[in-house]
């Protein structure tokens, strides 16, 4: 009777509910790109080249995004709790100086290069706009839901996802379906719902008295100051998640990234529910550590629940992926199924990992994040190099599901003294 009461109390609580709220959004997000894989899968609309390059310019934004964003977006999620709200409306509207030149300079330095990156990856001259202004964009699209997600309005963010949803699938299918725009339609829904997005988050920035604050050089110089070990942070994510597909494309063609990134998509659905409950339980992680007395057993069932989940979700996904792959993907994708397994394993690595780098965050503890970004650099490309090489996509499988699970063995060994106090039932040392 007690055990159904606690799990009654639980399920009826407003974080749940809350928590259910961001897993919904997320999954409507990803099954709504579910829905286009089963539309661009056919050839005749998008070809597995063109899918291949598609997949490349996701990748090429996601590295350009840690230097253009240095620590801002980490940081934003913890000052938001710790600086007054004068402070941190000028450290909010300092925030997007940064940004905004490295976008400029990011152009610059494309057109520099852009022979090579066409002769290496089949970058057409576009590529040189879009990626650093897609980079911009996806930055101030993080503020805008990373500021939702620390106010707690589940709501808002339904209504966020919804929106970019709709516009960026409406206008390329029709683009894509009927103009026969082919990859430039599936680029011109992105880069319209992000723009759209970008002016609602310009509102929603206004109207909560976060913009027009004073630009303050301390918090240049502490973004700066913090900048290294964050790109590095980010550097070593991307190292993991994508530099596989660069290899990829260097060691055989766009062919093969093209079937590989399907099975990478299937696969990620488990980060799908990471981001989700991560999305509500760093917050909450920040905003108990930021107290006098923390409370040591919530963030252990925090904990707790987000491995369950985690787990969940990779059972499910190594279930059912067999099936969708069969029925609803172009047989010419199929021979990319036998890499998810791997792959699956490798992202629940990393959620895992996820967790734990969350209290290195807070503490913005440089000499950690470095540590484990310089390790995840080295494992991840050594890796990808190697096996790549030699095995081609299945090797590129077996190097991310490697790679995750060493650098989460990693973070545990290396900053265990952040969360031991979870298991301990001892204050956190910055409480003590």
């Amino acid at each position: 009777m007690k055990y159904y009461q606690q799990l009654n109390t639980i399920l009826r609580s407003a974080g749940l509910k809350s928590a259910g709220v961001y897993v919904f959004s997320n999954f409507f997000a990803k099954a709504t790109a579910f829905f286009l894989l089963f539309i661009y899968s056919n050839p005749y609309y998008i070809s597995i080249e063109e899918n291949g390059l598609l997949n490349l310019l996701g990748n090429a934004v996601y590295i350009l995004m840690p230097f253009l964003s240095l620590g801002i977006l980490q940081s934003t999620s913890v000052d938001f709790f710790k600086l007054k709200t004068d402070e941190f409306k000028d450290f909010f509207t300092t925030s997007f100086i940064i940004p905004l030149i490295v976008m400029v300079l990011s152009i610059m330095g494309m057109l520099a290069l852009n022979n090579q990156l066409k002769s290496y990856y089949g970058f057409p001259l576009s590529f040189c706009y879009i990626i650093p202004a897609m980079a911009f964009l996806a930055f101030c699209n993080e503020q805008y839901v990373g500021l939702i997600r620390n106010n707690n309005k589940p709501l808002v963010y339904l209504k966020a996802t919804f929106l970019r949803l709709f516009i960026e699938v409406g206008l390329s299918v029709v683009l894509v379906v009927i103009f026969a725009w082919r990859w430039k339609g599936r680029v011109t829904g992105i880069m319209t719902a992000s723009t759209v997005l970008l002016l609602a988050s310009f509102f929603y920035f206004r109207k909560n008295g976060y913009l027009f604050g004073k630009v303050r050089t301390k918090y240049l110089k502490s973004e700066l100051s913090f900048a290294l070990p964050v790109i590095l942070m980010q550097c070593g994510t991307f190292c993991l998640i994508a530099s596989d597909k660069f290899f990829l494309s260097y060691f055989t063609d766009n062919r093969e990234v093209g079937i590989y990134s399907y099975a990478c998509v299937f696969a990620s659905v488990i980060t799908l529910f990471s981001s989700a409950i991560i999305s509500y339980v760093r917050p909450m992680i920040y905003q108990n550590l930021s107290k006098t007395i923390v409370d040591t057993q919530l963030i252990k069932k925090h904990l707790l629940y987000y491995i369950a989940i985690n787990s969940a979700a990779l059972i499910g996904i190594i279930a059912f992926t067999p099936l969708m792959y069969k029925f609803f993907i172009n047989k010419s994708y199929h021979p990319g199924l036998q890499y998810m397994y791997l792959l699956a394993l490798g992202y629940f690595f990393s959620n895992v990992t996820v967790f734990f780098y969350s209290f290195m965050l807070y503490h913005k503890q440089k000499k950690y994040i470095m540590i484990l970004s310089l390790s995840a650099i080295l494992i991840s490309l050594g890796f990808n190099y190697v096996f790549i090489k030699q095995m081609g996509a299945a090797g590129g499988a077996l190097s991310v599901c490697v790679s995750y699970g060493l650098m989460l063995i990693l973070t545990l060994l290396i900053s265990h003294k952040n969360f031991s106090f979870i298991f301990m039932n001892k204050p956190p040392l910055n409480n003590k």
